[in-house]
Protein backbone atom coordinates (compact mmCIF):
# COMPACT_ATOMS: atom_id res chain seq x y z
CA UNK A 1 0.00 0.00 0.00
CA UNK A 2 1.35 3.44 -0.93
CA UNK A 3 1.01 6.30 1.62
CA UNK A 4 2.26 9.91 1.39
CA UNK A 5 5.16 9.36 3.14
CA UNK A 6 7.88 8.30 0.12
CA UNK A 7 9.67 5.14 1.15
CA UNK A 8 6.91 4.23 3.69
CA UNK A 9 6.12 0.63 3.31
CA UNK A 10 3.30 -1.98 5.18
CA UNK A 11 2.71 -5.74 5.44
CA UNK A 12 0.96 -8.07 6.97
CA UNK A 13 3.30 -10.88 8.54
CA UNK A 14 1.79 -14.54 9.17
CA UNK A 15 0.50 -14.02 12.25
CA UNK A 16 -1.55 -11.30 10.82
CA UNK A 17 -0.05 -8.11 12.29
CA UNK A 18 0.90 -4.90 10.39
CA UNK A 19 5.02 -4.84 9.59
CA UNK A 20 5.82 -0.90 8.77
CA UNK A 21 9.42 -0.31 7.39
CA UNK A 22 10.69 2.84 5.48
CA UNK A 23 13.40 2.64 2.71
CA UNK A 24 16.65 4.48 3.28
CA UNK A 25 16.54 8.13 0.68
CA UNK A 26 19.27 6.93 -1.79
CA UNK A 27 19.08 3.44 -1.50
CA UNK A 28 15.76 1.63 -2.18
CA UNK A 29 17.18 -1.81 -1.46
CA UNK A 30 17.51 -1.06 2.26
CA UNK A 31 14.45 -0.80 4.33
CA UNK A 32 14.62 -0.01 7.97
CA UNK A 33 11.35 -1.66 10.31
CA UNK A 34 9.70 1.07 12.75
CA UNK A 35 7.74 0.22 15.29
CA UNK A 36 4.27 2.16 14.74
CA UNK A 37 2.66 4.05 11.30
CA UNK A 38 1.27 7.58 10.71
CA UNK A 39 -1.59 8.84 13.36
CA UNK A 40 0.49 7.25 16.37
CA UNK A 41 2.77 9.21 18.77
CA UNK A 42 6.61 9.04 17.82
CA UNK A 43 5.88 8.43 13.99
CA UNK A 44 7.47 11.01 12.72
CA UNK A 45 10.61 10.89 14.65
CA UNK A 46 11.18 7.22 13.71
CA UNK A 47 10.43 7.90 10.06
CA UNK A 48 12.21 10.73 9.46
CA UNK A 49 15.05 8.93 11.38
CA UNK A 50 14.48 5.77 8.80
CA UNK A 51 14.50 7.54 5.81
CA UNK A 52 18.47 8.74 7.02
CA UNK A 53 19.10 5.76 7.50
CA UNK A 54 19.32 5.29 11.47
CA UNK A 55 16.83 2.97 13.29
CA UNK A 56 15.72 4.78 16.50
CA UNK A 57 15.19 2.62 20.05
CA UNK A 58 12.29 2.35 21.34
CA UNK A 59 12.01 4.33 24.67
CA UNK A 60 9.40 3.69 27.71
CA UNK A 61 6.31 5.48 26.99
CA UNK A 62 6.18 8.38 29.76
CA UNK A 63 4.05 8.42 32.42
CA UNK A 64 0.66 10.73 31.46
CA UNK A 65 1.35 14.60 32.92
CA UNK A 66 -0.34 15.00 36.22
CA UNK A 67 -3.80 16.40 35.72
CA UNK A 68 -4.44 15.83 32.14
CA UNK A 69 -6.75 13.83 30.28
CA UNK A 70 -4.37 10.79 29.47
CA UNK A 71 -4.28 10.70 33.33
CA UNK A 72 -7.96 10.45 34.15
CA UNK A 73 -8.13 7.68 31.87
CA UNK A 74 -5.21 5.94 32.07
CA UNK A 75 -6.32 5.91 36.78
CA UNK A 76 -9.93 4.84 35.38
CA UNK A 77 -9.04 2.15 33.40
CA UNK A 78 -6.82 0.48 36.20
CA UNK A 79 -9.21 0.71 38.66
CA UNK A 80 -11.85 -0.82 35.84
CA UNK A 81 -9.26 -3.51 35.16
CA UNK A 82 -9.62 -4.72 39.04
CA UNK A 83 -13.41 -4.35 39.40
CA UNK A 84 -13.52 -6.53 36.01
CA UNK A 85 -11.11 -9.38 38.02
CA UNK A 86 -13.73 -9.03 40.83
CA UNK A 87 -16.62 -9.79 38.58
CA UNK A 88 -18.10 -6.20 39.15
CA UNK A 89 -17.76 -4.89 35.49
CA UNK A 90 -17.75 -7.23 32.15
CA UNK A 91 -15.08 -7.24 29.99
CA UNK A 92 -16.95 -5.42 27.41
CA UNK A 93 -17.02 -3.08 29.27
CA UNK A 94 -13.71 -2.52 29.72
CA UNK A 95 -12.87 -2.82 26.17
CA UNK A 96 -15.37 -0.26 25.25
CA UNK A 97 -13.86 1.81 27.28
CA UNK A 98 -10.43 1.32 26.49
CA UNK A 99 -11.42 2.01 22.82
CA UNK A 100 -12.99 4.96 23.77
CA UNK A 101 -10.43 7.08 25.81
CA UNK A 102 -8.19 6.31 23.13
CA UNK A 103 -10.30 7.86 20.20
CA UNK A 104 -10.81 10.52 22.67
CA UNK A 105 -6.83 10.96 23.56
CA UNK A 106 -5.70 10.51 20.24
CA UNK A 107 -7.72 13.17 18.93
CA UNK A 108 -6.09 16.14 17.87
CA UNK A 109 -6.45 20.17 18.52
CA UNK A 110 -6.64 22.99 16.61
CA UNK A 111 -2.71 23.46 17.38
CA UNK A 112 -2.48 20.01 16.60
CA UNK A 113 -2.16 18.56 20.45
CA UNK A 114 -2.97 15.66 21.23
CA UNK A 115 -6.55 16.21 23.84
CA UNK A 116 -5.16 13.43 25.97
CA UNK A 117 -2.14 15.73 26.56
CA UNK A 118 -4.49 18.44 27.98
CA UNK A 119 -5.38 19.47 31.34
CA UNK A 120 -8.80 17.41 32.22
CA UNK A 121 -10.21 20.26 33.22
CA UNK A 122 -11.59 20.83 29.06
CA UNK A 123 -14.51 22.89 27.85
CA UNK A 124 -16.99 21.88 26.45
CA UNK A 125 -16.24 22.75 23.24
CA UNK A 126 -13.28 20.25 23.33
CA UNK A 127 -15.41 17.49 24.27
CA UNK A 128 -17.39 19.03 20.93
CA UNK A 129 -14.79 18.80 19.24
CA UNK A 130 -13.74 15.22 20.29
CA UNK A 131 -17.52 14.52 18.77
CA UNK A 132 -17.18 15.77 15.65
CA UNK A 133 -14.05 14.05 14.57
CA UNK A 134 -16.20 11.24 14.07
CA UNK A 135 -17.74 12.48 11.50
CA UNK A 136 -20.61 9.61 9.99
CA UNK A 137 -19.68 7.65 12.98
CA UNK A 138 -22.01 9.17 15.51
CA UNK A 139 -23.07 5.88 17.39
CA UNK A 140 -18.94 5.16 17.89
CA UNK A 141 -18.87 9.09 19.05
CA UNK A 142 -21.43 8.82 21.55
CA UNK A 143 -19.80 5.22 22.64
CA UNK A 144 -16.71 7.73 23.02
CA UNK A 145 -18.55 10.73 25.15
CA UNK A 146 -20.34 7.78 27.50
CA UNK A 147 -17.00 6.54 28.27
CA UNK A 148 -15.52 10.18 28.85
CA UNK A 149 -18.94 10.47 31.11
CA UNK A 150 -17.80 7.41 32.92
CA UNK A 151 -14.31 8.41 33.53
CA UNK A 152 -15.48 12.06 34.83
CA UNK A 153 -17.83 10.18 37.22
CA UNK A 154 -15.54 8.16 38.63
CA UNK A 155 -12.43 11.17 38.79
CA UNK A 156 -15.05 13.59 40.43
CA UNK A 157 -14.14 11.94 43.80
CA UNK A 158 -10.38 11.24 43.72
CA UNK A 159 -9.57 14.93 42.79
CA UNK A 160 -10.32 15.45 39.40
CA UNK A 161 -12.75 18.00 38.08
CA UNK A 162 -16.30 18.00 39.06
CA UNK A 163 -19.54 18.88 36.89
CA UNK A 164 -17.37 18.74 34.37
CA UNK A 165 -19.48 20.53 30.95
CA UNK A 166 -18.86 16.30 29.27
CA UNK A 167 -22.06 15.77 30.92
CA UNK A 168 -23.90 18.57 28.73
CA UNK A 169 -22.86 17.35 25.56
CA UNK A 170 -25.61 15.51 24.02
CA UNK A 171 -25.70 12.11 22.38
CA UNK A 172 -26.07 13.12 18.41
CA UNK A 173 -26.92 9.25 17.09
CA UNK A 174 -30.46 8.83 15.97
CA UNK A 175 -31.41 5.12 16.05
CA UNK A 176 -32.78 3.73 12.87
CA UNK A 177 -30.05 5.18 10.74
CA UNK A 178 -28.17 1.35 11.10
CA UNK A 179 -29.39 -2.47 11.19
CA UNK A 180 -33.05 -2.99 10.13
CA UNK A 181 -36.05 -5.57 11.49
CA UNK A 182 -35.27 -8.89 9.98
CA UNK A 183 -38.31 -9.23 7.39
CA UNK A 184 -39.26 -12.89 5.95
CA UNK A 185 -38.13 -12.26 2.23
CA UNK A 186 -34.86 -11.23 4.32
CA UNK A 187 -34.35 -14.73 5.76
CA UNK A 188 -35.19 -16.27 2.68
CA UNK A 189 -32.36 -14.39 0.37
CA UNK A 190 -29.79 -15.05 3.15
CA UNK A 191 -30.46 -18.85 3.75
CA UNK A 192 -30.69 -19.09 -0.03
CA UNK A 193 -27.47 -17.14 -0.26
CA UNK A 194 -25.97 -19.58 2.57
CA UNK A 195 -26.53 -23.20 1.71
CA UNK A 196 -26.80 -26.09 4.47
CA UNK A 197 -23.59 -27.09 5.98
CA UNK A 198 -22.11 -23.52 5.84
CA UNK A 199 -20.76 -21.73 8.50
CA UNK A 200 -22.92 -18.52 7.76
CA UNK A 201 -25.95 -20.47 7.79
CA UNK A 202 -25.00 -22.47 10.94
CA UNK A 203 -24.89 -19.04 12.68
CA UNK A 204 -28.00 -17.65 11.45
CA UNK A 205 -29.49 -20.33 13.03
CA UNK A 206 -28.32 -20.65 16.57
CA UNK A 207 -28.29 -16.97 16.50
CA UNK A 208 -32.43 -17.57 15.90
CA UNK A 209 -32.83 -20.69 18.28
CA UNK A 210 -30.37 -19.49 21.03
CA UNK A 211 -31.38 -15.79 20.51
CA UNK A 212 -28.59 -15.11 22.58
CA UNK A 213 -26.12 -12.29 22.55
CA UNK A 214 -23.73 -11.59 19.54
CA UNK A 215 -20.80 -11.68 22.58
CA UNK A 216 -22.31 -15.16 23.63
CA UNK A 217 -22.44 -17.03 20.83
CA UNK A 218 -18.86 -17.06 19.73
CA UNK A 219 -18.42 -19.15 22.96
CA UNK A 220 -21.63 -21.68 22.72
CA UNK A 221 -20.82 -25.06 21.76
CA UNK A 222 -21.10 -29.10 22.68
CA UNK A 223 -19.58 -27.77 26.07
CA UNK A 224 -22.87 -26.07 26.41
CA UNK A 225 -25.38 -29.20 25.64
CA UNK A 226 -27.13 -30.81 28.10
CA UNK A 227 -29.98 -33.57 28.39
CA UNK A 228 -32.79 -33.56 30.39
CA UNK A 229 -35.60 -36.13 30.53
CA UNK A 230 -34.54 -37.20 27.09
CA UNK A 231 -34.51 -34.02 25.90
CA UNK A 232 -31.30 -31.73 24.03
CA UNK A 233 -30.59 -28.39 25.77
CA UNK A 234 -28.79 -25.33 24.95
CA UNK A 235 -26.88 -23.61 28.75
CA UNK A 236 -24.81 -20.61 29.14
CA UNK A 237 -24.11 -17.74 31.73
CA UNK A 238 -24.58 -14.85 29.55
CA UNK A 239 -21.52 -12.59 29.57
CA UNK A 240 -23.41 -9.50 30.66
CA UNK A 241 -23.36 -8.51 34.03
CA UNK A 242 -26.60 -9.06 36.08
CA UNK A 243 -27.87 -11.63 33.43
CA UNK A 244 -29.29 -15.09 34.85
CA UNK A 245 -28.46 -18.17 33.82
CA UNK A 246 -30.35 -19.50 30.55
CA UNK A 247 -31.34 -23.14 29.70
CA UNK A 248 -33.41 -23.85 27.06
CA UNK A 249 -34.53 -26.43 24.40
CA UNK A 250 -32.24 -26.80 20.86
CA UNK A 251 -34.21 -26.23 18.52
CA UNK A 252 -35.14 -28.56 15.52
CA UNK A 253 -33.54 -26.09 12.88
CA UNK A 254 -30.13 -25.79 15.17
CA UNK A 255 -30.56 -29.44 15.65
CA UNK A 256 -30.21 -30.29 11.96
CA UNK A 257 -27.61 -27.98 10.80
CA UNK A 258 -25.87 -28.91 13.70
CA UNK A 259 -25.68 -32.41 12.27
CA UNK A 260 -24.12 -31.30 9.05
CA UNK A 261 -21.06 -29.95 10.82
CA UNK A 262 -18.05 -32.31 12.54
CA UNK A 263 -18.61 -32.55 16.56
CA UNK A 264 -16.66 -29.91 18.40
CA UNK A 265 -16.29 -28.07 21.59
CA UNK A 266 -16.79 -24.52 19.72
CA UNK A 267 -19.74 -24.63 17.23
CA UNK A 268 -18.50 -20.99 15.32
CA UNK A 269 -15.40 -21.36 13.56
CA UNK A 270 -13.12 -18.76 11.30
CA UNK A 271 -12.10 -19.57 7.65
CA UNK A 272 -9.12 -21.27 9.69
CA UNK A 273 -10.60 -23.73 11.33
CA UNK A 274 -10.12 -21.98 14.92
CA UNK A 275 -12.89 -20.44 17.18
CA UNK A 276 -13.61 -16.43 16.84
CA UNK A 277 -11.66 -14.92 19.47
CA UNK A 278 -13.93 -12.07 20.32
CA UNK A 279 -17.67 -11.02 19.45
CA UNK A 280 -16.62 -8.50 17.76
CA UNK A 281 -14.54 -10.86 15.54
CA UNK A 282 -17.27 -12.59 14.80
CA UNK A 283 -19.11 -9.58 14.26
CA UNK A 284 -17.45 -8.71 11.61
CA UNK A 285 -17.39 -12.10 9.98
CA UNK A 286 -21.50 -11.75 10.32
CA UNK A 287 -21.77 -8.32 8.62
CA UNK A 288 -19.30 -9.81 5.63
CA UNK A 289 -22.08 -12.80 5.47
CA UNK A 290 -24.77 -10.37 5.84
CA UNK A 291 -23.39 -8.77 2.92
CA UNK A 292 -22.62 -11.42 0.53
CA UNK A 293 -26.47 -12.53 0.84
CA UNK A 294 -27.47 -9.12 -0.73
CA UNK A 295 -28.79 -7.21 2.95
CA UNK A 296 -26.60 -4.30 2.05
CA UNK A 297 -26.37 -0.79 0.64
CA UNK A 298 -23.92 1.93 -0.72
CA UNK A 299 -20.94 3.15 2.61
CA UNK A 300 -21.90 6.75 1.78
CA UNK A 301 -19.45 9.64 3.51
CA UNK A 302 -20.52 12.91 5.36
CA UNK A 303 -21.50 14.88 2.19
CA UNK A 304 -23.67 11.47 0.70
CA UNK A 305 -20.82 10.48 -1.53
CA UNK A 306 -19.79 6.90 -2.25
CA UNK A 307 -16.85 5.44 -0.22
CA UNK A 308 -14.28 3.42 -2.39
CA UNK A 309 -12.24 0.55 -1.41
CA UNK A 310 -9.56 -1.01 -3.12
CA UNK A 311 -7.82 0.76 -5.92
CA UNK A 312 -7.45 0.83 -10.37
CA UNK A 313 -9.27 -1.74 -11.74
CA UNK A 314 -10.27 -3.36 -8.07
CA UNK A 315 -12.04 -0.25 -6.96
CA UNK A 316 -15.52 -1.00 -5.51
CA UNK A 317 -18.15 0.87 -3.34
CA UNK A 318 -17.99 -0.22 -0.21
CA UNK A 319 -20.85 -1.55 1.15
CA UNK A 320 -22.70 -1.58 4.53
CA UNK A 321 -24.69 -4.25 5.84
CA UNK A 322 -28.39 -3.42 7.11
CA UNK A 323 -28.86 -6.80 9.17
CA UNK A 324 -27.66 -7.74 12.73
CA UNK A 325 -27.88 -10.38 15.10
CA UNK A 326 -29.38 -8.13 17.79
CA UNK A 327 -32.15 -7.60 15.58
CA UNK A 328 -32.78 -11.54 15.61
CA UNK A 329 -33.22 -11.28 18.92
CA UNK A 330 -35.60 -8.74 19.19
CA UNK A 331 -37.72 -10.61 16.64
CA UNK A 332 -37.74 -13.60 18.40
CA UNK A 333 -38.95 -12.19 20.98
CA UNK A 334 -41.38 -9.82 19.63
CA UNK A 335 -42.79 -13.34 18.22
CA UNK A 336 -42.81 -15.22 21.44
CA UNK A 337 -44.85 -12.62 23.67
CA UNK A 338 -47.13 -12.35 20.66
CA UNK A 339 -47.71 -15.85 20.92
CA UNK A 340 -48.29 -15.39 24.23
CA UNK A 341 -45.22 -15.94 26.07
CA UNK A 342 -45.39 -14.30 29.49
CA UNK A 343 -43.07 -11.62 31.24
CA UNK A 344 -41.01 -14.59 33.35
CA UNK A 345 -41.13 -16.92 30.36
CA UNK A 346 -39.38 -14.43 28.24
CA UNK A 347 -36.82 -13.52 31.05
CA UNK A 348 -36.20 -17.36 31.46
CA UNK A 349 -35.14 -17.48 27.73
CA UNK A 350 -32.99 -14.51 27.22
CA UNK A 351 -31.41 -14.35 30.76
CA UNK A 352 -32.67 -10.72 31.83
CA UNK A 353 -33.15 -10.98 35.81
CA UNK A 354 -36.36 -7.63 35.36
CA UNK A 355 -39.65 -7.78 34.39
CA UNK A 356 -39.51 -4.36 32.47
CA UNK A 357 -37.20 -5.99 29.71
CA UNK A 358 -39.84 -8.18 29.34
CA UNK A 359 -42.75 -5.79 29.35
CA UNK A 360 -41.14 -4.03 26.61
CA UNK A 361 -42.18 -6.83 23.80
CA UNK A 362 -45.65 -8.09 26.01
CA UNK A 363 -47.20 -4.81 26.71
CA UNK A 364 -47.96 -4.18 22.92
CA UNK A 365 -49.58 -7.52 22.38
CA UNK A 366 -51.55 -7.94 25.92
CA UNK A 367 -53.19 -4.64 24.44
CA UNK A 368 -54.15 -6.24 21.38
CA UNK A 369 -55.25 -9.43 23.02
CA UNK A 370 -57.26 -7.39 25.35
CA UNK A 371 -59.24 -5.09 22.83
CA UNK A 372 -59.55 -8.44 20.71
CA UNK A 373 -61.10 -10.04 23.80
CA UNK A 374 -63.17 -6.80 24.23
CA UNK A 375 -64.40 -6.89 20.30
CA UNK A 376 -65.64 -10.69 21.07
CA UNK A 377 -67.29 -9.70 24.31
CA UNK A 378 -69.36 -6.90 22.15
CA UNK A 379 -69.91 -9.65 18.78
CA UNK A 380 -71.62 -11.56 20.96
CA UNK A 381 -74.22 -9.11 22.72
CA UNK A 382 -77.62 -9.57 21.71
CA UNK A 383 -78.41 -6.68 18.84
CA UNK A 384 -74.33 -6.20 19.01
CA UNK A 385 -72.93 -3.42 16.66
CA UNK A 386 -70.77 -6.27 14.96
CA UNK A 387 -71.72 -9.69 13.58
CA UNK A 388 -69.98 -12.79 15.62
CA UNK A 389 -67.18 -13.24 12.44
CA UNK A 390 -65.86 -9.48 12.29
CA UNK A 391 -62.44 -8.85 13.55
CA UNK A 392 -59.03 -9.77 11.82
CA UNK A 393 -58.68 -12.26 14.65
CA UNK A 394 -61.76 -13.89 14.19
CA UNK A 395 -60.65 -17.14 12.83
CA UNK A 396 -58.03 -17.38 16.01
CA UNK A 397 -57.35 -18.52 18.97
CA UNK A 398 -55.56 -15.36 21.25
CA UNK A 399 -52.39 -16.12 22.90
CA UNK A 400 -52.21 -19.95 22.26
CA UNK A 401 -49.23 -21.63 24.06
CA UNK A 402 -48.17 -25.50 22.82
CA UNK A 403 -47.01 -27.11 25.10
CA UNK A 404 -43.84 -30.06 24.76
CA UNK A 405 -43.34 -32.35 28.45
CA UNK A 406 -43.70 -29.65 30.89
CA UNK A 407 -41.91 -26.89 29.38
CA UNK A 408 -43.48 -24.36 26.84
CA UNK A 409 -42.40 -23.44 23.72
CA UNK A 410 -44.43 -20.73 20.96
CA UNK A 411 -46.41 -22.47 18.40
CA UNK A 412 -44.76 -24.24 16.01
CA UNK A 413 -41.19 -22.29 17.21
CA UNK A 414 -39.44 -25.59 16.61
CA UNK A 415 -40.64 -26.00 13.05
CA UNK A 416 -37.85 -24.82 10.28
CA UNK A 417 -40.45 -23.67 8.01
CA UNK A 418 -42.03 -22.05 10.00
CA UNK A 419 -39.43 -20.09 11.68
CA UNK A 420 -38.04 -18.95 8.00
CA UNK A 421 -41.68 -17.70 7.37
CA UNK A 422 -42.30 -15.75 10.46
CA UNK A 423 -39.05 -14.16 11.52
CA UNK A 424 -40.28 -10.61 11.67
CA UNK A 425 -39.00 -7.92 14.64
Amino acid sequence: MKFEFKGLLDDKTAAGTVRWRVRVEGDRDKKIPIPMGPGKPGFHEHYNAARAGQKLEMRKPEKPRKGTLDELCDKHLEWLKTQVKAGSMSKGTLTSRQTGFKQACDTLDLDGDRMGSLDSDLPEEAFIHIQDGFGVLTAAADTCLKALRAAYRWGAKRGYPKNSPVFAVENIHTAGGGAKPWKPEDVEKFLTAHGSGTMARLWFCLAYDSHSRIGDTHRLGRKNEAMYEGDRYLEWQPSKKGSAFVSIPLGNMLATELALHDERNTYLLTEQGKPFASSGSLDNRVRKWIIAAGLCVDAKDEEGNPIYVGKGKRKVVKKRSTRSQHWIRKGVAELMAERGATEYELMAAFGWTEAKAASVYTKNFQRRGAATAASKRMAEMKGGPRPETRGPHADQEANKIGLSGNKWQPVGESNPSFQVENLTS
